[in-house]
């Protein structure tokens, strides 16, 4: 059998900036050993920083060496496997790892029985090279998904970035909505997003815009750029269930766009939150709404 796979493991929840140096491994491997770049990713039930679709584009845009993203589901009888049960069924027989690279913190098998040691033993056994990698700092501590998901619940979209090395987003068609936002005086996008995504905290949000399909040299980590063959606009964005209009229990996601007018129901919509300003709350009338919207598009502007 001819090992011929540079694979990276985890599970790889938004590809932050200490998943990129893995990724960035096994593309620079691949190209030099003539090997295929793996990414292996486990995929786990629940809302992911990044949706499936997102994160194969992320791999796409910006490691092109890589040749494609294997998912593992995390089901009871993946999770009964013993180390050298996945080592033997996935790396080998499915993978045909010649190189495999982790960060210091990967555990496998039943009850995170393996660690780094015990996969540099079965890869002795096996016949596959094994490198672990520091993991990476950011501010002092260390950079993980755990971080950027408490930063997105807290809203502070800064930090989320610097954590991730590109701009959160939230990627969509326009859906078509109730249209009170037009009998406001401030006509608005609402965006499908599927429930697999983790959306920030609930609240109003300054956001830049791109309407229409991405080009295939669009990378991911400079999502601000204007030069990616979309229309970019800027917003005022409400991420959650909008207390002073229905009250509802499904979030929603509603753009305000500056100097826009345009019908662009069924379009492909990116919308970049990249400032909180406001948790959501219920006004008393529909004029202390109004009201307290044109504070927040001001206040908007000076982000954006």
């Amino acid at each position: 059998m001819t090992y011929n796979s540079a694979i990276t493991i985890g599970k790889f929840d938004g590809f932050h900036l200490g998943h990129q140096i893995l990724l960035q491994d096994i593309s620079d491997r691949a190209e030099s050993d003539g090997l295929k770049a793996v990414c292996c990713k486990l995929r786990f039930p629940g809302s992911n920083i990044m949706s499936t679709g997102e994160d194969a584009d992320f791999l796409k845009n910006n490691f092109p060496n890589i040749d494609r993203i294997e998912y593992i589901d995390f089901t009871p009888e993946f999770a009964a496997m013993s180390p050298e049960e996945f080592v033997k069924e996935y790396l080998i027989n499915k993978l045909s790892a010649a190189y495999v690279v982790v960060g210091t913190d990967f555990r496998f098998g039943k009850n995170r029985s393996g660690d780094t040691e015990t996969l540099k033993n079965l890869g002795e056994k096996y016949g596959f090279k094994v490198r672990v990698c520091d993991k990476l700092q950011v501010d002092g501590s260390v950079d993980s998904s755990s971080r950027v998901r408490e930063n997105l619940e807290k809203g502070d979209m800064e930090t989320v970035e610097k954590l991730l090395g590109y701009s959160y987003k939230l990627d969509g068609k326009v859906a078509s909505g109730k249209k009170l936002g037009r009998t406001l005086g401030f006509p608005t996008i609402n965006l499908e997003i599927g429930q697999d995504k983790l959306l920030p905290a609930y609240g109003v949000y300054a956001s830049i815009v791109k309407i229409g399909k991405k080009t295939d040299n669009e990378t991911d980590t400079s999502e601000g750029s204007q030069n990616d063959g979309r229309r970019v606009y800027k917003g005022i964005t409400n991420i959650g269930i909008r207390p002073s209009i229905d009250d509802g229990d499904k979030p929603t996601v509603e753009t305000f766009i500056y100097d826009f007018n345009e019908d662009i129901y069924g379009s492909d919509v990116t919308v970049i939150p990249v400032h909180y300003i406001r948790q959501e709350q219920a006004f008393g009338s529909l004029d202390e709404l109004i009201e307290q919207i044109n504070k927040d598009i001001d206040t908007a502007r000076k982000f954006t």
